[in-house]
């Protein structure tokens, strides 16, 4: 009896002494919960790092983009002031607001003031109404406005290698296409015969006479197009200048212009393939009262006639 007690005994102890299996796995249940956590702690703190950077960039980026167009704006909106005021000196700011344009400019005022000033260019019922002005080179005037001030409108301009402006067979007058619709801009609107029948033609004025241009042509070539001519060998060479622009020409005006006529090449950007320009061509023809005086612009649009240039390229 006394041995089976004790046995007993000792059964009891051994077992008491030898740990279960749950017992012994839950330390390693810990330690891996442990790791985890950790490791989650880690990606999280990784992925809040990255969130704020994200942020971060993303605030910059869009101050930077705010800051840009407030400036792009500020720029346009000075432009504008300062045409407003040349406006003014030439005597031609209630133009747009008149049903005829007289062509009348005060060049004396003007070219004391600026003195590269050679015409004006106006067109009804668009921005142009502009300064046009010619420098010793193509960049000068390029993002510069009249009075010399760097601005992205720049200046409407003579090619410098036109040593006898519209009296020349050829006369290139280049501006930018600005996205206010100023300067430039609204001679892509040639592309519509619609537009053309309301625009048939602008108003060219010099310090010695003021000319109806007659729109003849609209074509579209590459910046570097050897079209941008500033010499012509003779009758033959112009004739076939004439054809090539005819034949080219986006749309049909019905105006004719020959060789003894004088011609414009007003040269913008567009942006059909790299480097493309759009050129709107159109004819000189000199009012009856061609001294630059008070004279009637009427609303007609029949054109006229009457009895080298410049190089590209400019938007």
């Amino acid at each position: 009896m006394d041995n089976e007690i004790k046995d007993t005994k000792k059964e009891e102890n051994s077992a008491e002494m030898t740990p279960t299996t749950t017992d012994a796995a839950e330390p390693t249940t810990d330690m891996a919960d442990s790791k985890k956590s950790k490791k989650a702690k880690k990606k999280k703190k990784k992925s809040g790092w990255f969130y704020k950077i994200t942020i971060m960039l993303l605030i910059a980026i869009m101050a930077f983009s705010a800051y840009k167009i407030i400036t792009i704006l500020y720029e346009y909106h000075v432009g504008t002031s300062e045409y407003e005021q040349v406006q003014e000196i030439a005597g031609t700011q209630s133009a747009d607001k008149a049903k005829t344009y007289s062509g009348k400019v005060d060049f004396t005022a003007l070219q004391k003031k600026y003195k590269n000033v050679k015409a004006w260019l106006y067109s009804k019922d668009t921005p142009i109404n502009y300064p046009v002005a010619q420098a010793n080179d193509n960049q000068y005037y390029l993002y510069r406005m009249i009075n010399g001030d760097w601005n992205g409108k720049g200046t409407l301009f003579i090619d410098y290698r036109c040593e006898k402006p519209f009296n020349e067979f050829n006369t290139i007058i280049y501006g930018h296409r600005m996205r206010d619709g100023s300067m430039f801009h609204s001679l892509i609107n040639y592309r519509k015969i619609s537009y053309f029948n309301k625009h048939k033609k602008l108003v060219l004025t010099t310090p010695d006479a003021v000319y109806d241009v007659y729109v003849f042509g609209v074509v579209t070539i590459p910046a570097s197009s050897d079209k941008y001519k500033y010499s012509f060998s003779g009758e033959s060479d112009k004739q076939a200048y004439l054809d090539w622009i005819k034949s080219k020409s986006e749309i049909d005006t019905g105006v004719s212009a020959t060789t003894d006529d004088k011609i414009v090449m007003l040269s913008t950007c567009t942006y059909e393939f790299d480097n493309a320009r759009l050129v709107v061509y159109g004819k000189l023809v000199k009012r009856s009262d061609s001294s630059n005086k008070s004279t009637s612009d009427s609303s007609s649009d029949t054109a006229g006639s009457e009895t080298s240039s410049c190089t590209p390229a400019y938007g």
